[in-house]
């Protein structure tokens, strides 16, 4: 989220920065009060420790209270992106702060309370909540920038007669601010895959129009390398401008197909490429959904370009389509080992969102990370899930896989 950020926004002083700074006040101090509370009674009583219960009930009020207060900012218009960005300082900043205090407790006498110690269990708490800063150290600097070549193999029945594979590059949710080395590096390594053709499913760039203005010399020479054999096709996503999108690509390879069919030939092979529109349930998106199948014949591959993965599930999905491209998930940008990203903002399983090939409703898709990160009020973070450019390769199908495919969907249709 947010690539020329830090942990915090990078502009001090706006209203947001001051809300974030305000809140791990706010919170830092709920916990301190609550653990010094427990603290100064166990000292009255003239012991100098605090059980595991007790302050295990310190914690747990005060994440309770912290958590009313994050609800009552969400109600109050914070948005979604700033409360997870509040939720990421306290892990980040104020839950490290919390382990600090549990230490210095025990080797520095407290005013009115004296040296107090929470044990062994409180050391170890302190301890595990010191070890997250690291780790979003970690998430926040490193993951973001650690860009990863995903390739993926697909056979598709439309290339029994085609002897040579075609490589398709797919540079999802660029989502830049500002053009930089990580964008420069990620169509740099798509270019050296050497792709027939690229697929962009939207999301280019993210920012305002005085934004715009300010890098389009650095965002026309960026999108000016984008070339493939084959063709450089885009549709839009959630943070694109069509006013900036469309004189970013004016004079470069790109073609923008939002609402509108693609073919081109690869080797002998015919590519329809269905270009859907950001909002893939509206009129102009089923139009063109629909008109795949009498643009494709029996030798085409079938595409689907889109930016958010949810059109895997509209019912006017025609039949036969060999792949569905998508981005818009970022992978989720956190992911749980064993669980998958908690949260991915689409309607599509968890499983699909997180990225990779699957098979969903019956149909080929696959779902980018993406280059870049959510901006605005989000925090910059990636964790388990570090950014991508795809490589995916198509192959022609042997006559007795594809056999066998046309009998289990005929006998299926029973």
């Amino acid at each position: 989220m947010n690539l020329d950020g830090v942990l915090i926004v990078t502009q001090p002083m706006t209203p947001f920065f001051l809300i974030l700074v305000a809140s791990c006040v706010f919170d830092f101090a709920v916990f301190a009060i609550l653990i010094w509370l427990p603290a100064y009674h166990v000292s009255r009583k003239g012991t100098d420790r605090v059980s595991f219960g007790m302050l295990a009930t310190s914690l747990a009020g005060a994440i309770a209270i912290v958590s009313v207060k994050s609800i009552a900012m969400m109600v109050m218009g914070i948005g979604l992106f700033g409360l997870i960005h509040l939720l990421y300082l306290d892990v980040a900043i104020v839950a490290p702060a919390v382990g600090m205090l549990l230490i210095l407790s025990r080797y520095r006498s407290t005013p009115g309370i004296g040296k107090v110690t929470f044990g062994s269990p409180g050391t170890v708490i302190a301890l595990l909540l010191m070890l997250l800063v690291p780790i979003c150290l970690y998430a926040s600097y490193v993951e973001p920038f650690n860009l990863q070549v995903e390739t993926s193999n697909l056979d598709v029945p439309g290339m029994t007669s085609s002897p040579s594979p075609i490589k398709i590059a797919v540079l999802a949710d660029l989502q830049f601010k500002e053009v930089t080395e990580h964008e420069h590096k990620a169509v740099d390594l798509a270019l050296a895959a050497n792709p027939d053709l690229i697929l962009i499913p939207g999301d280019v760039f993210q920012g305002s129009e005085a934004d715009y203005r300010k890098q389009e010399p650095a965002i026309k020479a960026l999108l000016n390398k984008l070339e493939a054999p084959s063709g450089v096709f885009l549709v839009s996503g959630d943070c694109d401008r069509l006013s900036t999108l469309m004189q970013a690509i004016k004079g470069t390879a790109i073609q923008f197909i939002d609402g509108r069919m693609a073919t081109v030939d690869v080797r002998g092979t015919r590519l329809a490429i269905a270009g859907v529109p950001i909002n893939y349930r509206s009129p102009i998106a089923i139009d063109t959904l629909q008109r795949l199948p009498g643009t494709a014949n029996q030798s085409d591959v079938t595409i689907v370009l889109a930016h958010r993965p949810g059109v895997a599930l509209l019912d006017e999905l025609p039949e036969g389509i060999d792949l569905i491209i998508a981005g818009h998930t970022h992978g989720g940008q956190i992911q749980i080992p064993g669980f998958g990203p908690p949260v991915t903002l689409s309607a599509v399983p968890r499983s699909v969102a997180a990225g990779g090939l699957s098979r969903l409703n019956n149909q080929n898709v696959y779902v980018s990370r993406g280059i870049g990160c959510e901006r605005g009020s989000a925090p910059r973070i990636r964790f388990f899930c570090p950014p991508e450019v795809s490589i995916l390769t198509l192959s022609s199908m042997t006559k007795q896989t594809a056999q066998n495919r046309t009998r289990s969907k005929a006998e299926s249709d029973f």
